[in-house]
């Protein structure tokens, strides 16, 4: 089983979908990443297509668009269907790597009247599918409507979320190469003394009495990461943990957790989190802050 499957499949991950569409009103599916799905991509966003076959291909097309940008960016995107009924594509992004989606939607942004009802019917009809438009608007009136202000609080909320996966995936990565690699279990007490740290790889191929070469080779085939993607993603874990401590400096974090370059350390936060370390305190922040309210309620 996948990391993001674990992930979806988790009652905790389930019990904070159903919560996100109890607080917007809005439907949230977790899609695995296009390049990453071993199975079909499933009709999330209308792909089976409601005004038919045509319908379905310009959907899908529209979620690999967006899906495409938002990988790119490592923030969420807006799109639209042919109805004119938008979504909100949240990316998740683990060990650096995209491997799944938050989808919201979908829904009305507002009232579908003069030039806007004028402009989807022209659109509907370039697109072959004129004669739908009951359909169309039968879809609209069924819709959630959503101001602006509650949209930018629903990406506030994909954000979190996602950022939430992220560091539970993280976990999880970790977990797994160091349960299934007796190779990683010898390094990890290799370097459990802090003066160990920056042992390089030739130093603890030395060690363990292997040849450097071989060493990244065993490793590689043991973990499915390279050693420097694992002791980056352990140093980001760690920072992580230390900057939970309000009194701790960005660059303490960064110094106590392994990294010798601030300049390297903030670049390889933003990889591994998708913001940066004080970007993550503020969030972390808000988050702690939210739950203290809520077992207040």
């Amino acid at each position: 089983m996948d990391i993001w499957q674990q992930l979806t499949e988790s009652d905790a991950v389930r019990r904070q979908q159903v919560a996100f569409g109890c607080a917007t009103g809005l439907p949230l599916t977790l899609l695995p990443a296009s390049e990453v799905a071993t199975a079909p991509v499933p009709s999330a966003f209308c792909v089976d297509g409601c005004l038919g076959a045509r319908c379905g291909q310009l959907c899908q097309g529209s979620l690999l668009s967006a899906e495409r940008d938002a990988s790119h960016t490592g923030h969420s995107t807006q799109f639209h269907c042919p109805t004119g009924l938008a979504s909100v594509l949240m990316p998740v992004m683990i060990g650096g790597r995209h491997v799944g989606n938050l989808l919201a939607g979908p829904f009305s942004i507002g009232p579908l009247k003069g030039s806007g009802h004028r402009r989807l019917m022209g659109q509907l009809r370039a697109n072959g599918l004129g004669s739908r438009a009951d359909i169309v608007r039968a879809s609209r009136d069924s819709s959630p409507m959503v101001t602006p202000e509650k949209l930018r609080a629903v990406e506030t909320l994909l954000e979190m979320f996602a950022q939430y996966l992220a560091e539970c995936g993280q976990r999880l990565l970790l977990h797994e190469a160091g349960q299934q690699s007796p190779l990683l279990q010898k390094i990890e007490a290799q370097l459990a003394e802090p003066s160990d740290r920056a042992l390089t790889v030739r130093e603890l191929a030395e060690r363990l009495h292997l040849s450097p070469c071989y060493f990244c080779k065993l490793f590689r085939k043991q973990t499915g990461l390279t050693f420097t993607e694992y002791r980056t993603q352990a140093r980001v874990e760690a920072a992580k943990r230390l900057l939970l401590d309000p009194r701790r400096r960005v660059s303490e974090a960064a110094y106590e957790s392994g990294f010798d370059s601030i300049p390297y350390f903030n670049r390889a936060f933003r990889h591994h989190v998708g913001c940066s370390p004080s970007e993550f305190r503020v969030r972390q922040a808000g988050t702690i802050r939210a739950k203290r309210l809520s077992n207040r309620a």
